[in-house]
């Protein structure tokens, strides 16, 4: 029988747990928000191996271009709501853009492992999703996490709320 998950304040969290990193959290230590200090002292016991941090291929991807749109609605003053469409309309102001990439590339200082994403996952994380009603990247993150045996995670995500069995970690 499944339990359902339960949900913790992150800097709560034991030394030596082996935590599951989403998006969320390397957000709000690149940006300014109410969780910067928390999320940044969070991936500094990581990064001093306090803590044991693992996350996806698929949230860094997912990292990198909420990061780049965030970027672009600072430079280039665009409503959040039509940022996209705008770069993929003009695609020399993308080139334009930098700090995304470089906050992406200092992920690995943290001494995250990052996993990659399988076919198989994909697969498992349809079915989540149904059982669930997650969104994709939610679904793979649970499939992922899954396989990997992991039960702990640090996010700000109530979507993943309705997972059994996990300890949610809340900035």
């Amino acid at each position: 029988m499944s339990s359902p998950s339960s949900t913790h304040n992150l800097k709560d969290i034991d030394p030596g747990t082996r935590v599951f990193i989403d998006a969320n959290i390397f957000i709000y230590h690149f940006t300014t928000s109410l969780f910067t200090a928390i999320c940044t002292s969070f991936l500094e016991r990581i990064e001093t191996n306090e803590l044991h941090g693992v996350t996806s291929s698929v949230i860094l991807a997912e990292v990198s271009h909420r990061l780049m749109v965030l970027e672009a609605i600072d430079r280039f003053q665009f409503p959040s709501k039509t940022t996209v469409k705008k770069l993929k309309e003009k695609p020399d102001l993308v080139k334009q853009l930098s700090k995304y990439v470089s906050a992406a590339n200092k992920i690995s200082d943290f001494n995250v492992h990052i996993e990659p994403v399988a076919f198989n996952h994909l697969i498992i994380g349809q079915q989540l999703s149904a059982q669930h009603g997650l969104l994709t990247n939610d679904s793979l993150t649970a499939a992922l996490m899954h396989s990997l045996g992991l039960t702990n995670i640090a996010t700000n995500n109530t979507d993943l709320e309705r997972l059994p069995n996990i300890t949610i970690w809340k900035p």
